[in-house]
């Protein structure tokens, strides 16, 4: 974990400076004026994480050309220049990538007109947030109007423990779990082709421990998929190419051992292509759970019996298996999957 953790930033002509103004707020305190049934107080970025926010060094500070405002009021497709735009200033702090720990972008509001495409399904945040991850460079995207926010101890927080944990720190640690276990979750990006069909982009995974420790995330593209419901599901060989690199990164952390149990979590159900996958790369595991969760609102549904157990729901859920099946029900918040053993 760094101390300092060192932060990049990219920002507006002449507008750094509010940047840098909103990283010394992370130092000071300040007291909710929203939910405060159960927001705390924010008590300063040291006090909550026992290490420091400081500015990198002024090479790893970038700001955008003064004629870019211009530019993107005469484009017909500002949203792709100011995309190109940033991600030139993102490979030119490449080059600084050992002399800080996070990089700030800053978006301010005259800009949002950019955020999204207008015949297309672009969006500037994912965009950006793609192309960092590809080259393990944690990023923070900082837009003008939710910085502003009239609660200064509710935006304290989540960017303090986005900046933490991007930095490698561990904010919690999970509840109940055996060791040796990897936590797996996938998640897509669809897009659609000329013809509005849907073609598969990018395939993302994150793993970490039973001690919330290394939390790393891949992202790769693939086009074995079938879509049903615009939902994707991947083929058996690409449901084993991503368990498999996903088990590299645990492997990585944990001196070439494997894990006992794994633990993989999606939004969708699992289909027997990717059922099949998960369970050829993974054939010296004592434990696979396959687990589909959706967070609406209710309880976290599971069982091992013919009637379902139900938690009362919390954030992020617990999930207990005591059996060798899941259960799903009429919940809105439920989990659903398969245990081998």
């Amino acid at each position: 974990m760094p101390s300092p953790i060192r932060v990049a930033t990219i920002a507006p002509a002449g507008e750094s400076t509010r940047l840098f103004g909103f990283m010394q707020e992370l130092h000071r305190t300040f007291s909710p004026r929203e939910r405060t049934d159960y927001l705390p107080e924010w008590p300063g970025f040291s006090a909550v994480f026992n290490t420091r926010v400081t500015a990198a060094p002024a090479k790893c500070r970038v700001e955008l050309e003064p004629a870019l405002d211009a530019d993107l009021a005469a484009s017909p497709a500002p949203h792709t220049l100011l995309a190109d735009r940033l991600i030139q200033a993102v490979r030119c702090l490449e080059a600084f990538r050992t002399e800080f720990d996070v990089l700030f972008v800053y978006l301010p509001d005259r800009w949002e007109a950019a955020f999204f495409g207008h015949d297309d399904d672009f969006d500037l945040h994912d965009y950006l947030k793609a192309f960092a991850a590809i080259r393990g460079m944690p990023i923070q995207i900082v837009r003008e109007g939710r910085a502003l926010s009239s609660c200064r101890a509710s935006v304290m927080w989540r960017i303090g423990l986005a900046i933490y944990a991007k930095a490698g720190g561990i904010p919690w640690k999970l509840a109940d779990t055996k060791a040796e276990t990897a936590f797996i979750g996938i998640s897509y990006a669809v897009r659609n082709d000329d013809s509005g069909s849907p073609r598969f982009v990018t395939c993302c995974s994150q793993v970490f421990d039973e001690d919330g420790a290394g939390l790393e995330f891949i992202a790769f593209d693939t086009n074995e998929i079938q879509v049903q419901r615009e939902n994707p599901f991947l083929s058996r060989a690409e449901m084993f190419r991503v368990i498999t690199r996903s088990l590299e990164l645990y492997r990585r952390r944990h001196g070439g051992r494997s894990p006992r149990r794994v633990m993989i979590h999606k939004t969708t159900e699992f289909k027997s292509d990717e059922i099949a996958g998960c369970f050829e790369a993974l054939p010296v595991c004592e434990a696979v759970d396959l687990i589909k969760s959706l967070m609406r609102s209710g309880g976290v549904v599971s069982g091992g019996s013919r009637t379902p157990t139900i938690h009362a729901a919390i954030r992020p859920p617990h999930i207990r298996s005591n059996g060798e099946r899941w259960y799903s029900s009429a919940h809105e918040t439920r989990c659903f999957g398969y245990t081998a053993r």
